[in-house]
């Protein structure tokens, strides 16, 4: 355990660990009671082949390879990984390649309920999910014990998933989710299986069950501890950088982005999002930013609605465009010249294909906050909050401020071959069991 994790336990105090495992109880007995309702009434095969007909699952006969990329869609970084190398893998002769969401053989009554449950505890319980993070990084017996836990309250997805191995026969498995390797049925071990690694810090809950290979992003801040998990596990580690759409590496014009978005071309544009649900502190952002009219903004309010109809009603300057969900982000972001965000894995590492400078608000404990420190030890970020994101942008935008400096460190960050390199070790991998820790 590191000095710093030591010091952070002893300043928190008897009190605030018994509070903390309370909370624990209470969400595990919650996400049991969760587990048990998901399994009521669904041991037929009615929902296995809804969900393949569905899906469309069917074997190849005539292709040498099939592909199953396992994800969790706990947010959409894991899964936009999953996709982009999809794409990548189906560009290879005699490969198939298909994507399947573990959240998606919980029967869709109580997926909502699962996903909401999470979301919750990060926005109302974010201590204990920082508890959570810190206890299963630093503390091995517990994190044996949560590997554990997974493995017992997710055998009905087990049970669909034995399923699934035996309708699509893969003969290799690429997850973008720790848990989908700690679920795997026992009897595919020997299929070749690796691990894809979506934020910038490589969580030991990877190695409960050891994959055949891990990949993980570029210059990573703890090399030391990728070189001593190779050396006592023998496990293969590349570092690839994070797969996303190749889109993300097209180099477009910025006045061809403008152009198309209808954005003027001799004022700055900063884009906001708040990830695929839009999270954060949107609504206050957009209240600092009214007076800035020297700039443009795009705020993306992704999959919430409810907020982007607030956001409508509320703004009504030209200088600022409130936008749902949207699929052309590079685009978006090939216009912008800053981007203020959650730093969420999938969306920073989308920035650094495009070389556009961040803003940080509101790091969740835990992945996001290991992502944010990654930024600012490689200087291409800074962090920002409403009460003084006015000051910051007409500081970043002012003449005097080496923006171009902050461009050109994203270089050595960028991985624009990550998705065709993880399709070649993948494919390279020859078949041996995996291994439990």
């Amino acid at each position: 355990m590191s000095d710093g994790s030591c010091r952070r336990r002893k300043e928190t105090g008897e009190t605030a660990r018994s509070t903390a495992s309370k909370e624990l109880s209470e969400w595990l007995l919650h996400f049991a009671c969760l587990v048990s309702l998901r399994d009521y009434g669904f041991k037929s095969g009615q929902f296995w082949e809804q969900y393949i007909g569905v899906n469309g699952f069917a074997k190849e006969g005539s292709a040498i390879e099939r592909i199953l990329l396992l994800t969790m869609g706990f947010g959409t970084g894991h899964n936009a990984a999953a996709k982009a190398l999809k794409c990548q893998f189906e560009k290879m002769p005699a490969v198939t390649a298909e994507v399947v969401d573990l959240l998606d053989l919980i029967p869709g009554t109580f997926h909502p309920l699962l996903q909401s449950g999470y979301h919750g505890m990060l926005n109302k319980f974010p201590t204990l999910y920082h508890y959570l993070y810190d206890w299963t990084h630093h503390n091995k017996m517990f994190r044996y014990v949560s590997s554990e836990l997974i493995e017992k309250m997710g055998w009905s997805i087990r049970k669909k998933m034995a399923q699934l191995f035996e309708q699509v026969q893969p003969t290799r498995i690429v997850s973008t989710h720790p848990f989908a390797l700690l679920l795997c049925p026992t009897q595919w071990e020997e299929v070749p299986a690796v691990g894809v690694i979506t934020d910038y810090e490589l969580h030991p809950i990877w190695l409960m069950r050891l994959p055949h290979a891990l990949f993980v992003p570029k210059r990573l801040l703890n090399q030391c501890q990728l070189e001593q998990i190779q050396w006592t596990t023998g496990l293969e580690i590349h570092e690839t950088g994070i797969p996303v759409n190749e889109a993300f590496y097209e180099e477009i014009p910025k006045e061809e982005a403008r152009r198309q978005l209808n954005l003027k071309s001799d004022e700055p544009v900063v884009l906001i999002m708040g990830g695929g649900t839009g999270l954060g502190p949107l609504e206050q952002l957009v209240d600092e930013i009214r007076l800035l009219r020297s700039m443009q903004f795009v705020v993306l309010t992704g999959k919430n609605n409810q907020l982007y109809h607030r956001l409508q009603k509320k703004v009504n300057q030209p200088h600022i465009r409130i936008e749902p969900f949207r699929c052309d982000i590079p685009l978006r972001m090939a216009a912008a010249d800053l981007l203020v965000t959650k730093p969420g894995g999938l969306t920073i590492s989308e920035a650094i294909a495009k070389k556009l400078p961040m803003f940080l608000f509101e790091a969740l404990p835990g992945q996001e906050k290991a992502n944010q420190q990654y930024l600012l030890h490689h200087r291409v970020a800074m962090i920002t909050r409403p009460q003084t994101i006015r000051l910051q942008l007409e500081k970043f935008f002012s003449p005097d401020y080496k923006r171009d400096r902050m461009v050109e460190r994203f270089t050595g960050l960028m991985s624009p071959n990550a998705g065709e390199r993880i399709v070649h070790e993948t494919l390279r991998i020859q078949a041996k069991m995996m291994q439990t820790l």
